[in-house]
């Protein structure tokens, strides 16, 4: 046991981290084993389950997933794995931003927090596609330092934001921001490299169904809503005669909930391929005769991606504490323990107006970068602009699991600078009162 303690005592503090954080998610796991299952969370052991490979969710997910539930037998190995991703990923990114303990403590509060610990537990793709933004931006920040691992972690933070659909095509925009800002040849590189991964994991992508008229289909959903909410309110029965050929109607479109929520019409039921086709054209002349409204509709649907809270504070789907499903084969291993602890997350859940509020923390993160005059901060900012950009045109809902590359980087920022300060603080005093004493 002294062995030990004197082994770790000597570990480099990035390291300590590591150890430090990785043992506050295995408690996550353990106080809430087998972790926490919404409906995509069962979609995605459906397909591994079934023996046929699907790229629906991407095929680097589907494929990732099936290997480590043993064919979606053992879906507690999945959330115990990525949380311990997650984990590392906040630890070396702690540990970019700042150094010594502050960079230590910033990152073990952060995982004690519910935004790590319960969402790390939760079967989603959101959760290792953050743990590759978080790896990328330090791969990018090694890369243009010069120093050691880059290309490993650049690629490593790669593979893991191919999990979701938006990822690569997220740091792809980022970076040509950054190359058009500074032409760097090490930018230059990794843009190079980010655009070879992005036509790899595309063409992988293609060779498992769905097809691509289906991700068509889906590519036009967020078009789709705004028409179906513009149906809901307004009295224009011609807009849908005239752009539909006179096949659909303004009652078959209407769905109110699609302003804010799922869309429930009978449009989106049938999706046929006429009225998918139509709709690209049809939602440009929306545009152009009625700006105002597509805008409003998307700042209310996305009321949590906006720096200013201008419908009120917003109220989104964030941290999940349930298996959404009972009588699939999966439950809590401890229900008492799993139900006693799950107040702590719920308190999160409870203030999501503050500790989802991706747009406040945003914005957070913009004024830390201006303050600082950090160019790492800079970086984070524009990152999780064109994520939180991507998110307000394409998204069909809010969740803040969307966002949760912001969330994450902007409040380890702030819990960061907070103990920076206090230690300059202390720090300032100390010399403060030496100074008296030698007087």
């Amino acid at each position: 046991m002294i062995s030990v303690g004197f082994r770790f005592k000597n570990l480099p503090i990035t390291q300590k981290s590591i150890v430090i954080n990785a043992i506050i998610m295995f408690f996550w796991w353990i106080a809430f084993n087998p972790g926490f299952f919404s409906g995509d969370s069962f979609g995605i052991l459906e397909i591994v389950k079934s023996g046929k490979l699907s790229s629906e969710l991407t095929i680097f997910w589907a494929v990732i997933v099936k290997i480590i539930t043993i064919n979606g037998n053992h879906p507690e190995f999945a959330t115990l794995v990525f949380s311990q991703i997650f984990g590392v990923s906040i630890s070396i990114f702690s540990n970019t931003l700042f150094k010594g303990k502050i960079a230590l403590w910033s990152s073990a509060v952060l995982c004690l927090t519910p935004l790590v610990g319960a969402m790390g537990i939760t079967l989603w793709h959101d959760i290792p596609m953050t743990s590759g933004f978080l790896l990328t931006v330090v791969g990018f920040y090694r890369i243009v330092k010069q120093e050691r691992h880059a290309f490993t972690l650049l690629l490593i933070g790669l593979t893991l934001s191919a999990f979701r659909y938006n990822g690569i095509p997220t740091l792809l925009l980022t970076c040509l921001i950054f190359f058009i800002l500074n032409r760097k040849k090490s930018v230059a590189v990794v843009f190079v490299i980010i655009c070879i991964f992005s036509l790899m994991s595309s063409t992988l992508n293609s060779y498992f169904d769905p097809k691509i008229s289906t991700f068509s289909d889906g590519m036009v959903n967020w078009m789709r809503y705004d028409i179906s909410c513009y149906a809901a309110s307004t009295s224009d029965k011609t807009f849908y005669t005239k752009e539909f050929s006179g096949r659909t109607t303004k009652e078959y479109w209407a769905s109110s909930q699609a302003c804010t929520w799922f869309n429930d019409s009978q449009a989106f039921r049938d999706r046929s391929e006429f009225d998918t086709s139509k709709i690209p054209r049809a939602w440009l002349a929306l545009t152009l005769e009625n700006p105002i409204f597509v805008l409003t509709t998307h700042l209310k649907r996305h009321a949590y991606l906006n720096p200013i809270p201008l419908y009120g504070k917003p109220k989104i789907p964030f941290i999940h504490t349930t298996i959404e499903y009972s009588g699939r084969g999966i439950q809590f291993l401890n229900p008492k323990l799993s139900e006693s602890l799950r107040t702590y997350p719920r308190i999160w859940n409870y203030f999501n107006f503050v500790f989802g509020y991706s747009g406040f923390w945003l914005l957070l993160i913009c004024l830390f970068a201006w303050k600082r005059k950090s160019s790492i901060y800079f970086g984070i900012g524009i990152l999780g602009l064109v994520l939180n950009s991507g998110l307000f045109v394409f998204a069909i809902i809010s969740d803040a699991r969307f966002s949760l590359f912001v969330l994450v980087a902007a409040q380890l920022i702030a819990i960061g600078e907070i103990l920076k300060y206090t230690s300059e603080r202390k720090l300032l005093i100390s010399n403060k009162s030496l100074t008296r004493n030698i007087r």
